[in-house]
């Protein structure tokens, strides 16, 4: 995992394996792996393996995800590894890092393949990493997902992760390659909310999406995506508003105001089964449907620092509820 989609619970790449302690990993935070198992899978971890593997669950730091029961279907894994990860890292393989790198990119999240020739355990597919290398040295864009303000890097910081073959110095290797991890995007945190400025409400709301909603975005790893105001790609702010909350890696949609278009857009983000989180001014009288799904409530007269650890807490408790219908 590179970015934290689920809050503290996934730091940073640099923090989480930026220091070791006696040949291990530093983790500064809980849960900071997910691991898809098949019931086939976790009975067939070699005995040698079995205390290690036992370590790491009481050591607080694996997230455990079990497919379907009796079921030994390698796509199922992969859809979910796709589900929770944030950044694929190809090295050789087969068909199932081609589907894996499908998966990813239907999503839109970065795909790093690298051009060793490892090849694959079964001897399948069409090429596995070094194919999909070669693809992403064609549409770098595409394949790196480079944060907007590095986009005219893409096709040098991916040329510059070439092994060639294994010969490049394994040190310039790394150097390059977390060069490139530090200009990917970050995941997404759409904005629903009341951008009309002639409205009563405006300005507590637009208050409290500047003073606490920005701030704490920020820090969980996100990129804000406002329409208004951040920069827009299309020319229609419909297909802008539509595509983004898509592919969004968090939806926060504050109600306020009761305006229509922010149902609409809350409406999509739960078919889509986004991460959704709902806020809502305090005294807002939720409609009949909503009044079930946890809502956020916020008030002006709350000194700022108090509302940003109780909103902290409840985008921790939240945020990876499952989608409404599975």
């Amino acid at each position: 995992m590179i970015w934290g989609p689920n809050f503290e619970m996934l730091p940073p790449l640099h923090r989480t394996l930026g220091s070791t302690h006696r040949g291990r990993p530093n983790f500064s935070s809980k849960q900071s792996i997910v691991v898809v198992l098949s019931e086939k899978a976790e009975s067939e971890i070699p005995a040698n393996r079995e205390q290690l593997w036992r370590h790491l669950l009481k050591s607080g730091h694996l997230r455990v995800e079990h497919i379907q029961p009796g079921a030994r279907s390698g796509a199922m894994i992969r859809d979910r590894q796709a589900q929770f990860g944030d950044v694929l890292i190809c090295i050789g393989g087969g068909t199932g890092v081609e589907h894996l790198a499908e998966s990813y990119s239907a999503r839109r999240k970065p795909i790093i393949p690298l051009d060793l020739a490892i090849g694959a355990s079964r001897e399948d597919g069409t090429g596995g990493a070094v194919r999909l290398n070669r693809e992403a040295h064609a549409n770098p864009v595409e394949f790196l997902r480079i944060a907007p303000e590095q986009e005219q890097n893409a096709g040098a910081l991916l040329t510059l992760v070439s092994t060639n073959g294994g010969q490049t110095d394994i040190s310039e290797v790394v150097r390059s390659f977390s060069g490139l991890v530090a200009a990917l995007d970050r995941p997404v945190a759409f904005y629903v909310r009341l951008l009309n400025p002639d409205m009563a409400d405006f300005a507590d709301v637009e208050n409290f999406f500047r003073e606490v909603v920005d701030p704490l975005v920020n820090k969980m790893g996100y990129r804000r995506a406002e329409m208004g105001t951040d920069a827009s790609r299309h020319g229609f702010m419909n297909v802008e508003i539509f595509e983004t909350l898509h592919y969004a890696g968090m939806t926060i949609v504050d109600v306020t105001g009761l305006r229509p278009n922010c149902f609409i857009e809350l409406g999509y983000g739960l078919g889509r089964g986004n991460r959704v989180i709902v806020t809502a001014k305090t005294g807002t009288t939720l409609p009949f449907d909503q009044q079930a799904m946890p809502c956020f409530f916020w008030s002006r007269s709350n000194p700022v620092p108090d509302t940003v650890r109780e909103f902290k807490a409840f985008i921790s408790k939240h945020l990876n509820r499952p989608p409404l219908v599975f």
